[in-house]
């Protein structure tokens, strides 16, 4: 039969030994690499897997049925479902064998376990196959905040975003017709509140794109002025739910309590009563 070999926390060894390698509460299956000639192969997930926090990782061996169904696979690529001798031979003739996993549904018992070993901790690819000597990306997707190094990272990776001026912003806005110039501006916009008159974004309500208006809507939360009352009003009577919630939630942001008096009659539409029902969750 096939060895294989669990890279899991030493903490854990004492009770694999005991009762196995058990499904846990939010992991519903068991990862495993075969055991082959080439040791960095069989064990290149230690490194990455240490990325999660653990101190000391050891090597759980067990032995499994060659007609065994698992789950093989790159892991950025879609898996199959094969017996393990043939996942095994696939695996072998592979040029690059560098992030290829395979995993069981099912808990490996403790019978199955030929033994626990420590590992050298430093061996493996981290971040992603063939990474070394290039920098690692900073991205929330593939750096965990609080991982090893990640503040530094991180800090390499994001360049400073400088605020663009305000009255930059309004000159923009006045010129532009092009969606995407024009919600980046209203995004930026959403940086600070201010008591600013919001009459320079009035002509953007005639524009028909429900994206703009939510976004409009949700960017005058930040003007404390008394035009800004009218114009959300103006965005409540909008045909998209998306648009009245947005505006909604504006009214409420800028007058709390009194958001029911201000809409008057309006909280008889269903989105924006459902809108005020989930905000006082949120701002009252």
């Amino acid at each position: 039969m096939p060895t294989l070999v669990h890279i899991t926390d030493e903490k854990n060894s004492a009770r694999i030994k005991e009762s196995g390698i058990a499904l846990g509460k939010y992991r519903s299956v068991i990862y495993f690499m075969p055991v082959v000639q080439d040791h960095f192969i069989s064990h290149q997930w230690l490194r990455e897997l240490r990325r999660r926090g653990a101190r000391v990782l050891v090597g759980v061996y067990f032995c499994l049925p060659s007609d065994e169904l698992v789950w093989a696979g790159k892991y950025s690529s879609k898996h199959q479902r094969l017996p393990l001798g043939q996942a095994i031979r696939d695996f072998s003739a592979l040029a690059d064998p560098l992030g290829y996993e395979m995993f069981i549904e099912r808990k490996i018992d403790a019978a199955e376990i030929t033994k626990i070993r420590h590992l050298p901790q430093k061996i493996g690819w981290r971040y992603q196959p063939h990474a070394h000597r290039k920098p690692p990306c900073g991205c929330p997707a593939c750096l965990d905040y609080g991982s090893y190094g990640s503040r530094k990272i991180r800090e390499k990776y994001d360049s400073p975003s400088i605020p663009v001026p305000y009255e930059i912003l309004k000159a923009r806005i006045a010129e532009s017709s092009q969606i995407d110039v024009l919600l980046d501006c209203l995004w930026a916009l959403c940086n600070k509140r201010r008591t600013a008159d919001p009459s320079f974004l009035e002509h953007l309500l005639t524009i028909e794109d429900t994206e703009l208006q939510e976004v409009l809507a949700r960017t005058l939360a930040h003007f404390r002025h008394e035009k800004t009352k009218r114009m959300l009003l103006g965005l409540c009577k909008h045909e998209s739910a998306e648009v009245k919630t947005a505006a909604t939630e504006s009214l409420v942001q800028l007058y709390r309590q009194d958001a029911i008096a201000v809409l008057g009659p309006l909280v008889d539409d269903p989105a924006i009563s459902i809108a005020l029902a989930d905000s006082s969750l949120e701002f009252l």
